[in-house]
């Protein structure tokens, strides 16, 4: 796909990962970001309220939080989320977002629906709560993983429908997995 700036979208929406996953404020509150990597990537919420605006969209579409294009021209939706969503509600928001995402990317850069399945992953990244324990069990499952070579998996999220529907692959992972993912994968800024 080509470079996104050259489609229209403009430089000044982006930011660094950890301020685009950082939670709104709880009851005044500050929530410590999904994750602290300073990569730029495209705050895909401020495209898509500005696109609405541009159409004069009373309600803006929903949307995934950003868009990162790697160097290779592969782009990643990413979604983050300060824990995991275990209702169906929530998962069938996941899922909206990610669809509604795509087709504001498709009128944004008159991409094809078959560009978009062919280019793009759609990750959910989430803060995990467990314990030391579990954290240890799943190190070592995740080094077993990155022997064999890592694979999206969709955590019980149930993405895999929109794999070869709408993206390339799809998956979830914990904010560690993610950090260890990006470095695996040598995303550097869009900067």
């Amino acid at each position: 796909m080509n470079n996104l700036f050259d489609c229209g979208i403009s430089r000044h929406h982006l930011r660094t990962l950890e301020e685009i996953s950082k939670p709104d404020p709880v009851n005044g509150e500050e929530i410590k970001p999904v994750t602290n990597s300073h990569a730029y990537a495209i705050d895909f919420d401020n495209v898509t309220a500005e696109y609405a605006k541009d159409i004069k969209k009373a309600k803006v579409p929903t949307s995934v939080d950003a868009l990162f294009q790697h160097s290779s021209g592969e782009l990643y939706f990413i979604e983050f989320k300060s824990s995991k969503p275990e209702s169906t509600q929530r998962r069938e928001e996941l899922k909206l977002n990610a669809v509604e995402g795509v087709l504001t990317l498709m009128e944004l850069t008159n991409a094809e629906r078959s560009c978009i399945r062919k280019s793009v992953t759609f990750l959910v990244v989430f803060n995990d709560d467990e314990s030391k324990e579990q954290q240890t069990a799943k190190a070592r499952r995740r080094d077993i993983m990155q022997k064999i070579g890592r694979q999206l998996t969709s955590k019980g999220l149930k993405l895999s429908r929109l794999k070869h529907v709408y993206f390339k692959d799809a998956g979830a992972m914990t904010s560690e997995e993610f950090d260890a993912y990006i470095t695996e994968q040598n995303w550097t800024s869009m900067a």
